[in-house]
């Protein structure tokens, strides 16, 4: 109990911590939600209770102390302790949360998510297929798989490849039975399916050393341009992961080989919990996903345009 008599207020703690931080009083109290008259109220009460001044007027508004700097200093990581015990408590109370791009979270993520449930009993699992990377306030997101061409990783997130599949078009065994398809010329002469989009299809065809620009249909998502393909409406251009099934069925077929990764998968989570056993867990076993999508044919060199 000594010890608690002994403690300032901890409003007031917050306020100057807030004031500290951001330099300025009405700085602070946008941080807060509080008007910045009440900030002003708390780290005058603090001062009361420390029987030291921590801050000093300077120019138009006020400025820390030497007293107060060094204080500010002191406090600070006992602060963020405390604020790192209270979201530990709170992450144990809410589902695990894991955002995903839609196409990997509908065709691989969810038939295996009653395995990742096993592997932490008594853990609610939330999957949540999103494209932006943008959290909205008050989200919190425990790991993060995204899609994309090259990945900007800011502090205090950290990133590690999952996989760099291949891509390549794909279309309905009827459409390829009543057309001639040997490469990508004669591709061209067909509805390219895409999402809102071309820019996938652009990417293919210069790697593919094609000149050309694509048309087609837009369908709004990768999702319905794959179900057109296999509708028999057009070619569609797919990731190996994707289609694996798609093929093995013979839903979809490849009418030629190529040999094209424009973009991979990336796991992502905060640095402070990267080493986590439930972070751990769900890492590994997104990546053991991974390894177990099997090659959908041989990898030939790409059949070059003409």
């Amino acid at each position: 109990m000594e010890i608690l008599l002994k403690l300032p207020p901890l409003v007031a703690l917050r306020a100057f911590h807030a004031l500290a931080s951001t330099g300025s009083v009405r700085a602070a109290g946008e941080a807060l939600g509080v008007s910045h008259t009440v900030v002003s109220r708390h780290v005058h009460n603090l001062e009361r209770a420390l029987g030291v001044p921590l801050v000093g007027p300077s120019g138009r508004g006020l400025a820390l102390t030497a007293e107060g700097a060094r204080f500010a200093a002191r406090v600070a990581p006992h602060l963020a302790g405390l604020a790192e015990a209270a979201a530990d408590l709170r992450r144990q109370r809410r589902p695990l949360t894991i955002r995903c791009v839609p196409g990997f979270s509908n065709v691989r993520v969810l038939p295996c998510l009653p395995e990742l449930q096993r592997l932490l009993p008594g853990r609610e699992v939330m999957l949540e297929p999103r494209l932006s990377r943008g959290r909205p306030e008050g989200v919190e997101v425990d790991v993060e798989v995204v899609y994309l061409e090259h990945l900007a990783v800011l502090p205090p997130l950290r990133s590690e490849e999952m996989a760099q599949p291949r891509v390549f078009p794909v279309m309905s065994p009827a459409l390829l039975a009543r057309q001639s398809i040997r490469d990508v010329d004669d591709l061209l002469r067909l509805p390219m399916l895409h999402d809102e989009s071309m820019d996938l299809w652009r990417h293919w065809l210069r790697a593919m050393r094609c000149r050309r620009q694509p048309f087609g249909s837009c369908l709004g998502t990768a999702h319905l341009a794959l179900e057109a393909a296999r509708l028999g409406q057009g070619v569609a251009l797919a990731n190996e992961l994707l289609v694996e099934e798609d093929l093995r069925q013979g839903r979809l077929v490849e009418p030629f080989p190529s040999e094209v990764r424009p973009k991979s998968y990336h796991v992502l989570a905060d640095t402070r919990r990267w080493e986590e056993e439930e972070i751990v867990t769900v890492r590994d076993w997104l990546h053991g996903m991974c390894g177990r999508a099997g090659r959908t044919g041989a990898e030939k060199a790409p059949v070059l345009a003409k």
